[in-house]
């Protein structure tokens, strides 16, 4: 505690940022010092954590500048003069804080000073440490237009990476969907003035080469499973425009194109949100039902698509009966793995075994990671 006030006091001679500062710590550390200050403890229920900073900032001023009759408590008519404060420090050093702290904790390493230069993130979800010459904060805000989400989507996001069918080194920067699809560099449904990718997409910040395919699924999928116009018609917009001019996914791209059709001849252009319907029940539009339809016709297509291209990668791979793997839920730490099977032999398998590795790996354990036995075939993959 003692280490915490002397810091308060620090912070206040030394920068005007001493509040922005302070935001980092939390509610209980804060109310710690300040009832420390005031020599009384208190809730302070009914003031926001700015303005218990504020408070706290203002008594330490005050007695800075020698003026101790302002941290007066009327209520226990005691004043916490600097006497006072030395002696209450002095008991205090008998029972030493039972947390340790560390040598190279920043905000004691060489007085404060790496502290008071310290910037940080003003993502509150985020609050990574950024060097004096960046312009945004890498990890959570995008690399185009600079700004962060205080609600993230990550199915909104595109970020380079060295995923598969792209492997490589990468810069790990990402971005707004929105903004790549306005970005000429992006590559995605340009005109053959630009460079134009198909299935894939160029990182603005890198230049590296990365797979849209599972960005494009993770928008229909949204579509197939919303129960919001306006949700569902957003994201068949964003699907259609993700393999704009596509070549080689032209049947995937041609129903999407026919759920567009669908949705504006009931609700009109999906260029922005369709005002007039806000956020209507799906299963009131009468093409909604339809519209779905559609949107999982063409998952299952792009996953049909994706099988046949790894079975015939494979030398003596059997096509009687597929496994089909679908991948859901995507996250950094982990995946939803569903696993099913087509075909004449369906009905005959009763289990499937998973394997799983990290992309640098280049041999899958000997040990599977899980049996899954029909009809339970979910799996979450962590790690």
């Amino acid at each position: 505690m003692d280490e915490k006030r002397e810091l308060v006091y620090e912070l206040s001679k030394r920068t005007s940022r001493a509040s922005e500062m302070l935001q980092s710590w939390s509610r209980q550390e804060i109310l710690q010092v300040l009832c420390a200050e005031m020599g009384k403890e208190r809730k302070y229920t009914g003031l926001t954590k700015l303005k218990i900073i504020e408070n706290l900032l203002k008594i330490v001023a005050e007695k800075n500048s020698g003026d101790h009759e302002g941290v007066t408590d009327p209520e226990s008519h005691s004043s916490l003069s600097s006497g006072s404060r030395l002696s209450k420090r002095q008991r205090k050093a008998d029972y030493p804080s039972r947390l340790p702290i560390p040598v190279n904790d920043p905000v004691i390493r060489n007085g404060g000073n790496d502290m008071i230069n310290a910037i940080y993130c003003k993502n509150s979800a985020c609050k990574a440490t950024l060097r004096q010459d960046d312009t945004f904060c890498k990890r959570c805000s995008c690399c185009i237009c600079y700004k962060f989400d205080d609600n993230k989507d990550p199915s909104l996001w595109l970020i380079c990476s060295s995923e598969p069918p792209f492997l490589g080194n990468s810069c790990g920067m990402s971005c707004h969907l929105e903004c790549a699809l306005k970005h000429e560099k992006s590559g995605i449904g340009k005109d053959k003035q630009h460079a134009v990718l198909d299935g894939s997409f160029y990182c603005v910040a890198c230049g590296k080469v990365n797979d849209l395919l599972g960005c494009w699924r993770k928008q229909l999928m949204a579509a197939k499973d919303t129960r919001r116009v306006d949700i569902l018609c957003y994201r068949v917009s964003l699907g259609q425009k993700l393999l704009n001019r596509t070549e080689k996914y032209r049947k995937i791209s041609e129903v999407v194109d026919e759920a567009v059709k669908l949705l504006e001849a009931e609700v009109g252009p999906l260029t922005g949100l369709p005002v007039k319907i806000g956020r209507g029940i799906v299963n009131r539009l009468s093409s909604g039902p339809e519209v779905q339809k559609l949107c999982s016709l063409a998952v299952e297509s792009l996953d049909k698509m994706s099988f046949d291209t790894i079975s015939h990668s494979i030398p003596g791979s059997c096509l009687t009966s597929p496994a089909i793997v679908r991948f859901e839920d995507v996250r950094p730490t982990s995946v939803t793995v569903i696993v099913g099977t087509e075909g004449p032999l369906a009905s005959t398998i009763i289990a499937y075994t998973l394997w799983h590795r990290k992309a640098h790996d280049r041999d899958y354990p000997a040990k599977s990671t899980c049996i899954m036995f029909v009809p339970k075939t979910r799996f979450v993959v962590t790690g």
